[in-house]
């Protein structure tokens, strides 16, 4: 099972000095990948349901730091050469699929070939509408994003007519440095569980629970079925968040669930000036899963 962590792009951690010094202990302690999370803007007012906390509710307020992922990763990338570099996740239908294309070729280019996209259709009603998005039809469109997407990076000549996006014959170079781009689709409702098994290279579960988790497997084998894959083709990559500590339990319970790649969480809130408390909770991990 390989192992990443979400560097500080948010919160009151977040400096360029500190998404490095958090890249380079990761590569020190034998970690795998680098994940940042995404928003582009944080309304003062949110009443959308937030579906990572059993309240609901968000509660971060709307000056939270909050740094590009994209932007961010190639920052970070540069320090820590031989990590993978993910989003976790990045909200699709808040922006347009040609220039996203654009931005992550550009990243695995640059990178060597080290990109993860980690997406989603989004769940904060108020920032799309900032934004100028539409939020009804944004599983939708997500999807076909990532078909056009893939168009783009395969270097062929590409015509889209789809239901939300249309485009003249054009192509885009140059393609990822790994051909294309895998990607993983966050969240655990079964309309995103039939997203990952129609359009993904794999599921990125984030701060559900082992049961949950468990549960959402049976399901996405269902659908893959359904869908004619083999979900053994897929990645799973879990993020628990806060939801549950990993220890030696969880551990195992995620081994034996077949995770493929375990993400350790920077809680966005915390005050931890000179990163110990990250550092420490790195080098646990890194313990209990046999990493260095």
């Amino acid at each position: 099972m390989e192992v990443g962590v979400i560097i500080p792009n948010a919160g009151p951690k977040t400096s360029p000095e500190n998404i490095v010094a958090t890249a380079r202990l990761a590569a020190d302690l034998g970690y795998h990948s680098l994940w940042l999370t995404d928003h582009v803007v944080l309304p003062e007012q949110v009443n959308a349901y937030y579906p990572y906390r059993s309240h609901g509710r968000w509660d971060y307020p709307s000056d939270t730091n909050w740094l590009d992922p994209l932007l961010s990763l190639a920052w970070a990338g540069a320090a820590a050469p031989g990590l993978k570099l993910g989003t976790s996740v990045l909200v699709l239908p808040i922006r347009n699929p040609v220039l996203l294309a654009k931005q992550v070729a550009s990243l695995d280019c640059l990178s060597g070939g080290r990109v993860i996209l980690g997406v989603g259709a989004g769940w904060m009603e108020e920032e799309f509408e900032i934004i100028g998005e539409r939020f009804e039809n944004r599983g939708s469109r997500a999807a076909e994003m990532v078909e056009l997407m893939r168009r783009y990076w395969s270097g062929e000549s590409v015509v889209f007519e789809g239901k939300h996006y249309h485009t003249a014959a054009a192509r885009m170079y140059p393609r990822p440095a790994q051909g294309s781009i895998p990607i993983v689709w966050g969240g655990h409702t079964d309309a995103a569980l039939r997203r990952v098994a129609r359009l993904g290279d794999g599921w990125h579960p984030t701060q559900i629970s082992l049961d949950q988790l468990a549960t959402g497997l049976q399901k996405l084998g269902a659908y893959c079925e359904r869908f004619g894959r083999d979900p053994a083709s897929l990645s799973v990559i879990a993020r628990p968040g806060d939801n549950y500590e990993i220890n030696d339990r969880t551990h195992a319970r995620h081994v034996e669930l077949g995770v493929d790649h375990l993400i350790v969480d920077t809680p966005i809130k915390e005050v931890d000036p000179d990163l110990s408390i990250l550092r420490a909770q790195m080098e646990r991990v890194a313990k209990i899963c046999g990493l260095g």
